[in-house]
């Protein structure tokens, strides 16, 4: 049989940690008070995060702590106080997403495990290889991976695979978004995601509205039923999403998965998931369940008529009772006074009053027939939903929220109680922790009634509220002996206290600060960077070359032929311009292979330009010279040098930095590029909003189509020859007015984006870049209008 995989819960705060643990979690994720993914929960402050990690440990729970998110360098050193004192209070593993934090955790603090974050976007096996070089331990891996694929990257790899089974869905590649950041600088590279995604949007094509909703909100992830194939697929971990809901949530989510592990390993054969069960899951929340990604489709993935919480039906709305604030309701479900319920066209409000035939009740029936009041809009033929079950939250609570745990640790205690000799007890829990104490007290003769063994045994059982359940006691004694109460309780209680601090204590190490190198002063200064030019055509190289470029990155959505490399190559070697060709940020496994040609054809130009983690792997193992892009979120200069030392040319920024950063980042590592023109991506997503809105076709090639927000901004959408979504930014980046003010930072390179471009605008475009460069035109209001912006170089991110 398979491994049994470890269960993985949210911990957005102490209670939701206690619910996780006291509920089954093999383990529990959770974030600090700076650096984690999650910004918006409470989180855990310094002062008791040291408390969390003792209390999962004291049960045997793993604790991995979440420092993914993305360091500016002014932040580094923080960010190594807060790994340190991690790797001190004995954390299981740290999960990473910064590639410059990651390689020096593990250099300078070898003992704590390291987990990549599903932000580094790994997706496909180079990936994964190119991160067990740094001695990563495991990898989150992309929402957007099917079963097969993870079976196949599990038969290829050693690294541990943790896969998401249950919760929230973002609609991109995590780590690939930045359209929070764009529209309202919260970088959800940097913990502080405003949910976008989750906002009314409209689909136009050709100026028309074809449709309009949630169009970019997915419903919840439950593999509930995968539990089977997740197994069969080599899945080490299976992790609930949900740091930012409430523990009776974690609550009963950890307690169900528990179950259904628990089940399935009892009895593969007859393994079920009952609809109850299913039921019980969404009662708890839900936006409407769907397996993703895993099963190799988007079938019933999307909620787009609604973005919040569906509760479950419980009843329809029959009619509007003689008070004009009720509703007659026809139960199909027992509903109780404290409940939560919202109608199809209202608002959710909890029920204060029931009135069955006339009375006041504090609960009703399935099958009832009730009034309840409502300050919604009503309508007759309304579903009502119940969005939160009293009970069932009381329930749960009590799970976390009670003196006494009900997850207990067994252990064995042997008593000694000899005439003239100290009481000796000696405990040990199943992990061999052993604790040995005598008493002071020295045994007496009784001149009453002699201690039994039945009595001593009794109290020595006595453990109250503790973690410990005595699974055996056995007492050794001598006839006729007193033992006084008092000391026994003593004994027994600085017996479990020394248990409970030796269970806690042995995760502890000594680790220190590593000294931060200084900073790299001689990294050049170039007052002259290069003007890079992104082109997708033969016309637009043609056009870029001809306006002055000096490096080409060709490619765009769509893979060129032989015979285009071919003719840009000429075109680039006639205006002595150089030429990467520029490989997908997205590639599965079974797309990787489809992408060799492309390094064989690098050979023969200057390098690639590379937007995806494991083209990094192929590209240093081949010795293929290669410029790192934008979707590798360099954000510091220690990510730069790790990239650098494994072959990069040069490195592009993150488009998250401010001028300021920038500088920072390029004081201390040379060849650093950054873009300066141009619509950015915001989103890359495998689900296609045009193949929902008209069926798939080649239509989406024919039309120009967009997304709509409320505002009237417009991002248009783009797809690629894998039906991927490719989301720009609503307005376009310049910095031609503020040129100078990019050359200070001391870039080595700049970079126009004119992939979406027509070929006059980018002759036209990249000659005005070089006019300026040359110091033949003078930086000047040339791209001035509401139309542009400049981006987070002047205002940054949270």
């Amino acid at each position: 049989m398979n491994k049994k995989p470890e269960l993985l819960a949210p911990a957005g705060d102490y209670d939701s940690l206690v619910a996780a643990v006291q509920n089954g979690a093999d383990a529990v994720y959770l974030g600090g008070s700076a650096f984690s993914a999650r910004g918006y929960a409470d989180n855990f402050p310094d002062v008791n995060l040291g408390e969390a990690i003792d209390y999962a440990h004291l049960y045997g729970v793993r604790v991995y702590v979440t420092v993914n998110t993305l360091i500016k360098d002014s932040e580094f050193s923080q960010a190594m106080d807060l790994l340190t004192e991690l790797c001190n209070r004995g954390v299981d593993a740290v999960i990473i997403q910064d590639i410059g934090l990651l390689a020096a955790c593990r250099s300078h603090l070898p003992q704590m495990p390291v987990h990549a974050s599903t932000q580094m976007t790994v997706h496909n096996t180079e990936s994964v290889k190119l991160l067990e070089r740094y001695g990563v331990k495991r990898v989150v891996l992309s929402r957007e991976m099917s079963l097969e694929e993870i079976a196949s990257m599990n038969d290829n790899t050693n690294m541990e695979l943790e896969v998401f089974v249950h919760g929230a869905l973002c609609i991109s590649y995590s780590g690939q978004c930045l359209m929070s950041s764009m529209i309202g600088g919260r970088s959800g590279n940097r913990g502080y995601c405003a949910q976008p995604c989750r906002r009314q949007y409209s689909l136009s094509c050709d100026d028309e509205i074809v449709t309009a909703g949630y169009l970019l909100s997915p419903n919840d992830l439950c593999a509930a039923r995968l539990i089977p194939e997740l197994v069969a697929a080599g899945v080490d971990s299976f992790k609930i999403e949900g740091r930012m809901k409430k523990p009776e949530y974690v609550a009963g989510v950890v307690s169900l998965y528990r179950r259904f592990i628990d089940r399935y390993f009892a009895d593969p054969t007859n393994f079920h998931v009952a609809e109850s069960e299913i039921r019980y899951l969404e009662q708890l929340f839900n936006r409407g369940f769907t397996s993703a990604y895993l099963e190799g489709g988007t079938r019933d993935m999307m909620g787009t008529v609604s973005p919040g919480n569906r509760g479950i039906p419980i009843g329809t709305i029959v009619g509007i009772g003689r008070y004009m604030d009720r509703a007659v309701v026809s139960l199909e479900e027992d509903i109780n006074v404290g409940d939560g319920v919202v109608s199809g066209s209202g608002d959710g409000e909890k029920i204060g009053v029931i009135y069955r035939a006339g009375r006041q009740e504090k609960s009703a029936s399935a099958g009832d027939t009730i009034e309840i009041s409502f300050s919604g809009c009503l309508q007759e033929g309304d579903i009502l939903y119940r969005t939160l079950d009293s009970r069932q939250k009381k329930k749960l609570q009590q799970t976390y929220t009670s003196a006494a745990p009900q997850r207990k640790i067994p252990i064995s205690m042997q008593l000694k109680a000899r005439w003239g000799h100290p009481l000796t007890l000696s405990v040990e829990d199943r992990d061999c922790n052993t604790v040995s104490l005598h008493s002071d007290y020295v045994v007496e003769g009784a001149k009453g009634k002699a201690a039994s063994e039945k009595q001593l045994h009794k109290q020595l059982a006595k453990l109250g509220n503790t973690a410990f359940d005595p699974s055996s006691i056995y007492v050794k004694m001598d006839d006729g002996i007193f033992v006084p109460v008092g000391v026994l309780n003593e004994l027994r209680n600085d017996a479990v206290d020394l248990l409970h601090k030796k269970r806690t204590e042995q995760y502890h190490r000594e680790c220190s600060k590593p000294p931060l190198e200084p900073l790299d002063s001689s990294a050049e200064s170039n007052t002259n960077p290069l003007l890079c030019v992104a082109v997708s055509s033969v016309e637009d190289a043609e056009a870029a070359v001809a306006a002055g470029a000096d490096v080409i990155y060709f490619a765009g959505l769509h893979m060129p032929s032989v015979d285009e490399i071919t003719t840009v190559k000429k075109q680039c070697q006639s205006g002595q311009t150089s030429l990467y060709l520029s490989t997908p940020r997205i590639i599965k496994n079974g797309e990787m292979k489809d992408l060799f040609w492309l390094l064989e054809e690098a050979r023969e130009c200057s390098g690639l330009l590379v937007a995806n983690m494991g083209m990094i792997g192929l590209a240093s193992e081949k010795e293929i010279p290669f410029v790192i892009d934008v979707p590798l979120n360099i954000f510091n200069h220690h990510s730069c040098t790790v990239l650098k030392n494994l072959g990069a040319r040069r490195v592009t920024t993150s488009p998250e930095l401010t001028l300021d950063e920038l500088g920072q980042v390029a004081d201390s590592c040379s060849g650093l590029e950054c873009i300066v023109e141009g619509n950015f991506e915001v989103m890359v997503s495998e689900y296609c909003p045009l193949s929902d809105a008209a069926g798939c076709s080649d239509s989406c090639r024919k039309v120009e189509s967009a997304l709509v927000d409320r505002k009237g901004y417009s991002f248009p959408l783009k797809m690629d020859e894998h039906c991927r979504m490719h989301l720009l930014n609503s307005r376009g980046l310049s910095m031609l007015d503020y040129l100078g003010d990019v050359i200070a930072t001391g870039v080595s390179a700049i970079r126009i984006e004119a992939r979406w471009e027509s070929p006059g605008d980018i002759g036209s475009l990249v000659g005005l870049y070089r006019q300026v460069l040359d110091g033949r035109a003078d930086t000047r209001k040339m791209r001035a209008g509401k139309k542009y912006t400049t981006g987070h170089f002047y205002r940054g991110v949270l």
